[in-house]
This record gives C-alpha cells, sequence and structure tokens, in this order.
C-alpha cells in the first residue's frame, strides 16, 4: 500500500503542479464512483469527500501518491443543476485539463456497470482515441451484476470497442484493486506526452450539448 495525502482542489489549470510528476485522471458520468474508488485504491475511507448525490465535484481535485505521482479527480459528467454557462464551464474544465496537461499519462474512464453505457461515455472514449490518449475502462460496481449479465456488458463493449483495455472493479468485493494498480504504475512509468504546437478550434468536445433542460447535472 502506498501512502496517499489530498493536495489541492482548483478551476483553474493554471494553478495544477508543473513538475514532472506523473498524472493519472478518473473521469466518467456524474455520480459513478470516482471519490469512492480513490478511497478504495488507497484504502483510506476518507481521503476523497464521497456524497450520496450526484454533481458535487466541481473541482479539479489531486492526490498525491507516495510523493511519486498524482490521481487527478476530474469533474463528472451528465446531469447536473446548472446554468447553461456552468455546465459549459465544467465541459470545458474538463477538455482542457486531458488536452493540455504534459504530465498526464493515463485516462481512467469509469463507468457504473449496471446503467447502460451513454451518449457522454461514447463521446469522450471517441475523442480520447482520437487524441491518442491512453486510458482504461474500468467497469465499477461489477458486483451489482449476475455472471451473465457481465458476461453480456462484456461482450457488448468488446464489440462496440474491440481491443480497448477493460477492468472489471468492485469496491464491495476489491475485485481487480491489484489490477488498476499494475495499470496505474505502468502508465506513471512512461515518458511525458508530447503535446501539439496548437490545438484546433473545433477539438473540443461538448459534454452536455444533448441535455434538452435546464435540470441537468455535469459533475460527480
Amino acid at each position: 500500500m502506498m501512502p496517499a495525502e489530498f493536495f489541492t482542489s482548483t478551476v483553474k489549470l493554471s494553478e495544477l503542479p508543473t513538475d514532472y510528476q506523473p498524472q493519472v485522471a478518473m473521469v466518467g458520468r456524474s455520480n459513478v464512483g470516482k471519490s469512492s474508488m480513490i478511497n478504495h485504491l488507497t484504502h483510506q475511507k476518507n481521503l476523497a469527500r464521497v456524497s450520496s448525490g450526484p454533481g458535487r465535484t466541481q473541482t479539479i481535485n489531486l492526490y498525491h501518491i507516495d510523493e511519486r505521482f498524482f490521481l487527478v479527480d476530474l469533474p463528472g459528467y451528465g446531469y447536473a443543476r446548472a446554468s447553461k454557462e456552468g455546465r459549459q464551464v465544467f465541459s470545458e474544465m474538463i477538455h482542457d485539463y486531458l488536452a493540455y496537461t504534459r504530465q498526464l499519462r493515463l485516462v481512467l474512464l469509469i463507468i457504473d456497470a449496471r446503467i447502460p453505457f451513454s451518449d457522454l461515455d461514447t463521446k469522450m472514449i471517441a475523442w480520447l482515441t482520437k487524441k491518442e490518449i491512453p486510458f482504461v475502462i474500468v467497469m465499477n460496481k461489477m458486483d451489482k451484476l449476475t455472471g451473465a449479465e457481465a458476461r453480456k456488458l462484456n461482450a457488448e463493449l468488446e464489440a462496440k470497442y474491440p481491443g480497448v483495455s477493460r477492468i472489471e472493479h468492485s469496491i464491495t468485493s476489491a475485485t481487480n484493486r491489484d489490477k488498476l494498480w499494475a495499470a496505474i504504475k505502468i502508465a506513471v512509468a512512461t515518458p511525458e506526452r508530447e503535446l501539439p504546437e496548437a490545438i484546433a478550434e473545433d477539438d473540443g468536445f461538448d459534454l452536455i450539448e444533448e441535455v434538452p433542460s435546464a435540470d441537468v447535472e455535469v459533475l460527480d
């Protein structure tokens, strides 16, 4: 078990660490369980704040692991009670972090195994693939599925995204915690990514564009 501590929360990329230490980002739809997963991975019950409702993570939260690299919890995407302008801010925050952070080594795209794969998840995968950003689909809450349901989910993801790395995970049963750490350790040992000199204006994504009303949430 590696020591872990909360490092900082921010909404500005300019306030993120600028040193060489690698970063591994966690993304996913609102209320998918990112904060609980951080606590589970680090064997600390209260390292990351866990809420019973969606939309609580509204900042970029960094956790320093073994004083060597960072786990980064990004705001969740999905429904959120926020203005259109507010939702756009969160979408841009996620995009800018993923697009411009040179220290980023891996994205853990977390899904709730019980919930159908969303259009926003599909959009995120397409963008990560286009930008050649390494990512792993983490199928969380697998303990809630029957064996048949688990096989069906794996078959659907393999058919839709052949060859994309997937890790089944459960906080309750501690399924594949070691496998997640193995993927993280391999990633943080890779060289620093090279960013393009310029990013096209149409390079972004809109994680809230299909939301039809004001009762929506973008958040964790």
